[in-house]
């Protein structure tokens, strides 16, 4: 049969037609996405999101979430999976350590990991220890971020054992004194919408401290323990701090004694907290002067 060059032509138009659809199924299929999702990765999704969430959009490279104080180095900010802090390589300590609470975190479905474990962020060189089994000789390992607010997953509370969330304590001012206030910022978290936190050693300048643990590349032995607390309730506010000394005490009971304004907090250690209040409720810019400087002891039952 003789074939003319309008058959040629239609049957190459044809074989295209055919190559570009097979194509374009076989690009369709491989980047399907799995549909598949548990109940815990849902969970899980959004714990994550809730703390991710912004207030404002920012130049700066630092997101404006209500938990976090102003940042004074960017460079050494550092964002994990379930909290943020900032650090201080001079000191191989964390500045602070800001998360928030809610009721997803406050599921218990795992147990405490005792994964202690480099900063997977921090460069080695940095870091207070050689060997995630080191302790520190004479004191606790005392977490900034306790354990027992990340026990919602396996993944949450492994990352509470980087040793940049651990701090030189005083063994009995860790497992009662401290502890007892981990304890009972839990209950508040459990009566509000949203507690934000900020907890750390205060290491800034001109402020006491212990002493330096040489055998652990000169870490900082804070003398004082502070945490800065928000809770939300709905379009409410309320802030309290906390000043601890690192030391035994005769009584563990959290009372009002140790408790300040923020804005009196910021004073102690430098640190400008929840500057991102202002943005909170559109129309109250003056949110954050009222919280940071408001201490209602009746709001917190102390």
């Amino acid at each position: 049969m003789n074939r003319t060059p309008l058959t040629y032509t239609f049957l190459t138009a044809i074989l295209f037609v055919c190559f570009v659809g097979f194509s374009s199924c076989r690009q369709n299929t491989s980047h399907r996405q799995p549909t598949h999702t548990t109940q815990q990765d849902l969970r899980q999704k959004n714990t994550i999101q809730s703390q991710e969430q912004s207030v404002s959009q920012s130049n700066s490279s630092i997101p404006r979430r209500i938990e976090l104080p102003e940042v004074r180095n960017e460079r050494w900010f550092i964002q994990h999976q379930h909290y943020a802090l900032e650090y201080d390589t001079a000191q191989r300590h964390s500045i602070w350590v800001a998360y928030v609470l809610h009721a997803d975190y406050l599921q218990k479905n795992v147990s405490r990991t005792n994964a202690w474990a480099f900063d997977p962020i921090i460069p080695r060189k940095y870091q207070s220890v050689t060997s995630p089994s080191q302790t520190f000789p004479g004191y606790d390992r005392g977490h900034l971020l306790s354990s027992g607010d990340r026990v919602f997953s396996i993944e949450a509370n492994r990352e509470t054992f980087y040793f940049s969330n651990m701090t030189p304590q005083v063994a009995s001012f860790n497992r009662h004194k401290w502890a007892n206030l981990e304890s009972q910022v839990r209950k508040w978290a459990e009566n509000a919408d949203t507690l934000y936190v900020v907890t750390g050693g205060a290491i800034n300048p001109g402020v006491e401290i212990i002493g330096r643990l040489e055998e652990r590349n000169n870490k900082t032995i804070p003398k004082y323990y502070f945490k800065a607390l928000v809770k939300r309730t709905g379009n409410e506010f309320d802030g309290i701090a906390f000043w601890l000394e690192n030391k035994r005490y005769e009584s563990n009971r959290i009372t009002h004694a140790y408790s300040i304004t923020i804005r009196e907090l910021e004073q102690l250690t430098g640190i400008n907290f929840f500057p991102n209040l202002k943005y909170a409720i559109p129309g109250n810019p003056k949110l954050e002067e009222q919280v940071e400087t408001t201490r209602d002891i009746s709001r917190w039952q102390l």
